[in-house]
């Protein structure tokens, strides 16, 4: 039988690829991938081994389409991502530079079936006429009675065989059938929604029972605020709690308590308070760190993320219930934050997140439930290499056999799930985009997690007229984010950061919002930011994530291709421009802490200039300070010397909610201070008098709490929540 010639199935090592069902599986599991993705991995590995040029290879990807390199780049890195490739190890892609790409994997010589079969009737053969050629290896003639005797045990093994096997092939298939049966006869997956609220209801948590689900809500009221339960199947909601600041409750193992979070500007607190309501119980209290914790399966600890010593440095704590005390459990390197603990169902490991300090991006770390041999921060294991951000605190399955985690990986923020001993992650398809926040049930039937829908604009605020109503007037908006803004120096353009076209990309426009350009096509799922005119209004330097590490490029303001200034052996970020134009000051840990450097602005050698901590900074008009924020979380505002290197706070000291709510003009400064029970108000510090005056009260919440100003103090742009609504959704028969 003749075999065929054209081969529709490749595996190598734990990838099967499928070409007539265009199917890429791991293990048997599909591991999604968008079409050009997968017409890109079909023809590499059909040429495996062959280096195929960039141009060969977008041509045969998009015959009839006129596309840029970038594009061929973008789905070459989501290729990498659903291998499970780490940024550090390229086993199947190879980049080779200059020239394109060739797939490296090794596979085994590929065979059809009749093939096989004809080998193996070919062997049988030989095999037959070697032992009827060969006088040698010829049986010697048994006598009769030993035939015989041979022959009844013979006939009775058999029979035993048999039977056995057939009782074995039987057990199976009644296996087979009635395990598929069952999961046929389960009730599909279905999304409902738990919370139909006007506001924010988030962070869920299950009961023991899996009956009750405890969430936070944050409303535009205060006393609609604080900690709610309710009970599935059921319209009325229990508040517990009644305050703004209350988030991320977490039940006790025998439901009869929860413990949460109280989050404020100075303090961040964990708390108790009875499942049925009533009094509170402080357990503990220090400086404001991320507010997500979990309790232990055996009820003895609660792990939460607490500020360090070192500004913007978080670690997991664990906190023992008898005694109160705390317990370090992770050390994360300089700069980063640990956050997000999640038990496993046995109490042995703990899952986390690591993330650095802008939040550009997060993976997922484990560790033992102790904290390692040592006690004190032990080696924690890198589950995730996304090179994306993780949005929320991971949730176990019930077997602790995988991980279930919502990130930003292909875009949109969705849940995946991955195994605990590692490899590729898989969509979890049913909850649709925008699901952050998983939790699971014990049983492991029932996923919650939180549906969030946003939207933000841009504003002005025009400030010609000092001490009369200020006009407002909306200078962009479309679904989804809009903001990061800055004017150009002439007043007449706008560069800000928005993801309508489903990445988070860089535009133009005028100042009346008209004649829009996207300047970037990045492709990058929500890690590109800041953008920066030069003085001369020609070019614009910002920051964007490359391979896990935030680099600075900059590109021309009438579009091109942006070039990196820095590399991403460490994180480089927060640009800005000096006066002249000839400096570029940024944000890097490459000595271990955030520091404020300078380099020359066509790249080049840099300079560091703090040397007490230094997250974003702006050069003063005469050019002799540089007056930047300390910290990334909860920042004072300091000035450096820029000659002799001197560095110390302003006086009068101004403390900012966020590194990103204040803007340096020509002679003063614009901040604002979010206030839980009220609107932010916009203020202006005098540097030459050192007063403080209200500028204007914000209609809506700034978020984030981003400003920019104009040199001439006449044109404030703030970003603006136009609408944030949260329910809490229910993923029924969820397996």
């Amino acid at each position: 039988m003749a075999p065929h010639l054209q081969q529709r199935l490749y595996e190598f090592d734990l990838f099967r690829i499928d070409v007539s069902r265009r199917l890429l599986l791991r293990q048997g599991e599909v591991i999604p991938l968008t079409p050009k993705a997968f017409d890109i991995l079909s023809i590499l590995v059909q040429n495996r081994g062959r280096i195929i040029g960039k141009d060969e290879l977008m041509k045969l990807v998009w015959p009839d389409t006129a596309v840029e390199e970038n594009n061929l780049t973008r789905n070459i890195s989501s290729l990498r991502r659903a291998l499970g490739e780490r940024p550090d190890e390229h086993r199947y892609i190879v980049t080779v530079p200059g020239r394109g790409y060739r797939f490296a994997a090794e596979m085994p010589t590929p065979m059809t079936g009749e093939v096989v079969l004809e080998r193996h009737a070919r062997a049988r053969v030989l095999i037959e006429e070697q032992l009827e050629s060969d006088p040698s290896r010829q049986p010697i003639p048994p006598s009769k009675a030993s035939i015989k005797e041979r022959t009844s045990w013979r006939l009775i093994a058999f029979r035993l065989s048999f039977a056995a096997l057939t009782c074995t092939l039987c057990a199976l298939t009644a296996w087979l059938y009635f395990s598929r049966r069952t999961e046929s006869m389960l009730p599909p997956p279905r999304v409902v929604p738990l919370t139909s609220l006007p506001d924010r209801a988030e962070c869920s948590s299950f009961s023991p029972d899996g009956n009750r689900v405890a969430f936070s809500r944050h409303s535009d009221s205060p006393w609609l605020s604080g900690i709610y339960i309710k009970q599935i199947g059921s319209d009325s909601f229990l508040q517990v709690t009644r305050s703004a600041t209350d988030d991320c409750p977490v039940w006790s193992p025998d439901g009869r308590y929860l413990a949460f979070s109280r989050y404020g500007y100075q303090e961040h607190s964990v708390y108790l308070a009875s499942a049925l309501g009533g009094a509170e119980r402080k357990l503990y209290s220090g400086a404001p760190a991320a507010p997500s914790l979990d309790w232990s399966p055996d009820g003895k600890f609660i792990a939460f993320s607490a500020a360090n010593s070192e500004p913007g440095s978080y670690s997991i704590l664990s906190l023992a219930m008898d005694t109160l005390e705390t317990h370090k459990l992770t050390q994360p390197p300089a700069g980063y934050q640990d956050w997000g603990p999640a038990f496993s169902r046995d109490g042995r490991q703990l899952a986390f997140i690591r993330t650095n300090g802008k939040l550009t991006t997060g993976e997922i770390f484990l560790i033992s439930a102790s904290g390692g041999s040592g006690g004190s921060g032990g080696s924690a294991g890198r589950l995730t290499f996304d090179d994306a951000f993780v949005l929320s605190s991971p949730a176990w399955t019930p077997d602790g056999k995988a991980i279930v985690f919502s990130s930003r990986r292909n875009g949109l923020p969705t849940l995946w799930r991955i195994p605990v001993s590692g490899g590729s992650a898989t969509q979890i398809a049913q909850v649709g985009v925008k699901a952050i926040r998983p939790a699971i049930s014990l049983s492991g039937n029932r996923l919650a997690f939180d549906q969030p829908m946003s939207n933000s604009s841009l504003w002005s605020l025009d400030l010609a007229d000092l001490g009369k109503n200020y006009e407002r007037r909306q200078v962009t908006a479309s679904k989804g984010r809009n903001g990061t803004a800055e004017l150009s120096p002439d007043g007449r353009r706008v560069a800000f950061v928005s993801d309508r076209s489903g990445s988070v990309e860089i535009y133009i426009c005028s100042a009346d919002g008209s004649n829009l350009l996207q300047l970037t096509n990045l492709g990058n799922p929500g890690t590109t930011g800041f953008p920066r005119w030069s003085p001369d209004g020609q070019k614009i330097v910002f920051d964007s994530v490359l391979r896990e590490r935030t680099v600075i490029f900059v590109i021309r303001a009438d579009g091109g291709q942006p070039r990196a200034l820095t590399d991403n052996a460490f994180d480089n970020l927060n640009p800005s421009w000096s006066h002249d134009g000839r400096w570029i000051y940024f944000t890097s840990n490459r000595t271990g802490q955030w520091q404020i450097w300078k380099m020359p602005s066509e790249g080049g050698e840099a300079l560091q200039l703090t040397r007490q901590g230094g997250f974003i900074g702006f050069e003063s008009s005469d050019r002799r300070f540089l007056y930047y924020a300390k910290t990334a979380a909860d920042p004072d505002l300091w000035k450096l010397e820029l000659e002799n290197r001197e560095e110390s706070p302003l006086s009068p000291q101004v403390h900012v909610s966020q590194w990103t709510s204040w803007a340096l003009v020509d002679k003063g400064i614009f901040f604002v201070r979010e206030a839980t029970d009220a609107h932010p108000v916009l203020r202006y510090l005098d540097l030459a008098s050192g007063r403080v005056k209200d500028i204007a009260t914000l209609d809506k919440q700034p978020w984030p709490l981003w400003i920019s100003a104009s040199a001439d103090r006449k044109f404030v742009l703030y970003q603006q929540i136009d609408m944030l609504v949260s329910n809490v959704m229910l993923l029924e028969n969820f397996r």
